[in-house]
């Protein structure tokens, strides 16, 4: 009980954070100020990679590729990595140092080693991917396949027993557990109606 208490303050205090982040609310569409994340229309990898997160966070960001090249020195600690040129739609992120331990590992499919609470934005939303299995490359069960994901916020978790009790259903109207029973599950918490 303690554990999913500890889980659902964390939750509610990376909900806080994407708040503030955020001024409260998605940032603007109509006359974006130059430092916010405008629509994508470029195909320069920093620029798409600096959509994923709120400019208070991606404008000091580096910048990275998914073969994990740096693009861009960064000095606030976050990392942002452009659209996956393997996967559908726009997905960028932008992640603190956990989360990049997190998406190393995944990529060269081995055992994350984070040891501190993770955070990571995608704003500019996700592509279809299986809930329960991270590799899978072909459609999945409907109740499995996750597929519309907005905005949202994710968030890692050193001891994976903090999520459990915490709804693994991607269509239950709020936050879920993605990936679960496996190194890679993590907290998904989405910041607009799907």
């Amino acid at each position: 009980m303690m554990r999913r208490t500890l889980a659902v303050f964390a939750a509610a205090g990376a909900l806080s954070l994407f708040s503030v982040a955020c001024g409260g609310a998605a940032p603007p569409v109509e006359e974006p100020d130059a430092t916010e994340p405008a629509a994508v229309t470029s195909d320069d990898p920093i620029q798409v990679a600096m959509s994923a997160g709120p400019s208070s966070i991606s404008a000091e960001a580096a910048v990275m590729d998914w073969e994990m090249n740096v693009l861009r020195e960064g000095s606030n600690g976050w990392t942002c990595l452009p659209d996956r040129p393997d996967t559908e739609g726009l997905d960028p992120w932008c992640v603190n140092e956990p989360w990049l331990n997190f998406l190393q590992a995944y990529v060269s499919q081995t055992e994350p080693s984070y040891t501190d609470i993770g955070f990571a934005y995608m704003l500019m939303g996700d592509s279809p991917v299986s809930n329960s299995d991270p590799y899978a490359t072909e459609e999945t069960a409907p109740d499995d396949w996750v597929t519309h994901v907005g905005a949202h916020l994710m968030m890692l978790v050193p001891d994976p027993a903090m999520l459990e009790g915490i709804s693994t259903d991607h269509m239950n109207g709020g936050p879920w557990v993605m990936w679960p029973n496996t190194p890679y599950a993590h907290l998904m918490i989405p910041v607009e109606s799907r």
